[in-house]
């Protein structure tokens, strides 16, 4: 029987692939059929991990590395992120259900405070053990919508820890743009 990867087995092997690799597009390269073969399991993060935060989606540390943070996120039926950057290379894998993932390419030059242009490059169904890819600058902006009855859950890896960080959020009806940071997680 073939052992079972685990999310300490892909702690080791991004630690690994962080410290051999800086370019972002070969770390996500080479993260990325680890991350896929890791949410392919149900039982990959425990099962506190797993549920929606008292007021909106849920988001747990589950581990924290200089070169790397690994999160879990449960969307709850009708939680969604507006439009938004990260500012680093990112993975994004689906544990349980489905979520629906809008992907943005930035057309203006980012010279004019508060307005931005975004135009659609994708429109995804991401569903269980399905990973999606983040490279900043050019390709690290999305929308996520759970648009489903369920609980949707994620495991985020990225190359910084993305709470309390100045980041962007778009409105795309209104072009504009503003700074915001993510809460600090609901563990920690």
């Amino acid at each position: 029987m073939a052992a079972v990867y685990s999310l300490q087995s892909f702690i080791g092997d991004m630690d690994n692939i962080t410290r051999d690799k800086n370019s972002p597009e070969k770390i996500v390269a080479d993260a990325k059929p680890l991350l896929i073969k890791l949410v392919q399991q149900p039982d990959c993060i425990e099962p506190k991990f797993k549920k929606r935060g008292a007021a909106a989606y849920g988001r747990y540390m589950l581990h924290r590395a200089p070169r790397f943070n690994i999160t879990a996120v449960v969307w709850g039926p009708g939680d969604n992120a507006k439009a938004h950057n990260h500012d680093t290379w990112g993975l994004v894998g689906v544990v349980e259900n489905e979520i629906h993932e809008t992907r943005f390419r930035r057309r203006d030059d980012g010279s004019k405070p508060d307005y931005a242009n975004l135009e659609v490059t994708a429109v995804l169904k991401n569903r269980a053990g399905m990973v999606s890819c983040l490279i900043a600058p050019d390709d690290d902006v999305h929308e996520m919508n759970n648009v489903t009855q369920r609980d949707t859950v994620e495991i985020h890896v990225y190359g910084k820890d993305l709470a309390d960080m100045p980041r962007l959020r778009f409105d795309v009806a209104t072009k504009t743009v503003k700074t915001f940071a993510s809460p600090k997680y609901d563990n920690c």
